[in-house]
């Protein structure tokens, strides 16, 4: 049996590294004066996410998803300043809570040109794992970077944080994973990228291809399809990777969707999960679920 995790980074709308800053700012306002980009709740939009937040959340509803969320501890505080209600939903008992930096940092420092020492990565991880453990009434078990870019301190940091597993490192595979042990107790839930010589053509188990129009519907359901037909291991995963704003904003054309178009987008999404259900052979979970189960 093959377990799916479904991981949202619930973000800025695509958040953009900006040279010597440490918060991120949002694509669509790159354009900005620079006075606001450099106020890191200014620089952030949330218009993305809040255009396809019901759609998606009654479909993860509907299926009765299990999924993970690792929140950008700003745009969530964002959400409950703005959007209050939508707050309540994200505490249903099927989603499970993990971090993703407090202003999507480039905690490497390599887009920025801003390094961080060990002591500033630990203050930030710890503020945004108080912000979300205190807006959900949660307990944070997971965690993701931003950009999925570690530092040599980074699972030392998580460790000693009580953050009991990370998912912010790639492996390249054919066929479901294994999480591991990669620092003390921490476990390392990786993400899927196909080989390039591979029938899936070096697919990353990142939708954004998808919804950027870069692969087709039949393509990308047929690649997950084969991974799960190529899995034989016991207590192997998939997790199937997007971001909350990803339905209703398209990078390449750098444009806002319509709402015929992000419903499409969900309907994608929806396809994708019944096939695989359809082949039933894949348990539907979480990262927190499956350690939990062991």
């Amino acid at each position: 049996m093959v377990y799916i995790f479904v991981c949202i980074d619930f973000d800025r709308d695509y958040a953009l590294p900006i040279k010597n800053s440490k918060h991120a700012i949002s694509y669509p306002l790159k354009e900005q004066p620079k006075e606001i980009l450099k106020d890191p709740k200014l620089s952030a939009s949330l218009k993305g996410t809040l255009d396809c937040f019901e759609p998606f959340i009654n479909c993860l509803t509907d299926f009765n998803l299990p999924s993970t969320f690792y929140f950008e501890a700003r745009s969530l505080k964002l959400l409950k300043e703005t959007n209050s209600k939508y707050v309540s939903l994200l505490k249903k008992q099927i989603f499970e809570h993990g971090v993703h930096g407090f202003d999507h940092e480039d905690l490497t420092g390599e887009e920025t040109g801003v390094s961080l020492n060990r002591d500033e990565e630990t203050h930030i991880i710890k503020r945004a794992q108080a912000e979300i453990e205190s807006i959900l009434d949660t307990k944070v078990y997971g965690f993701r970077a931003p950009y999925m870019k570690n530092t040599a301190n980074t699972f030392d940091i998580l460790n000693e944080l009580n953050i009991r597993y990370d998912s912010s490192l790639y492996v390249e595979a054919e066929a479901a994973i294994k999480p591991y042990k990669i620092n003390g107790n921490l476990m390392e839930f990786p993400v899927i990228k196909t080989p390039k010589q591979s029938i899936m053509k070096g697919m990353y188990t990142y939708l954004w291809p998808l919804f950027e129009g870069k692969r087709k519907e039949e393509d990308v359901i047929s690649n997950y399809l084969q991974l799960v037909k190529n899995s034989q291991h016991d207590d192997s995963y998939i997790s199937i990777n997007l971001h909350s704003w990803h339905f209703s904003y398209n990078i390449s054309q750098g444009r806002y969707l319509s709402k015929m178009e992000i419903q499409e987008n969900v309907r994608i999404f929806e396809n994708l999960i019944s096939k695989l259900q359809e082949t039933g052979k894949i348990t539907l979970s979480t990262p927190k679920k499956w350690l939990e189960e062991r």
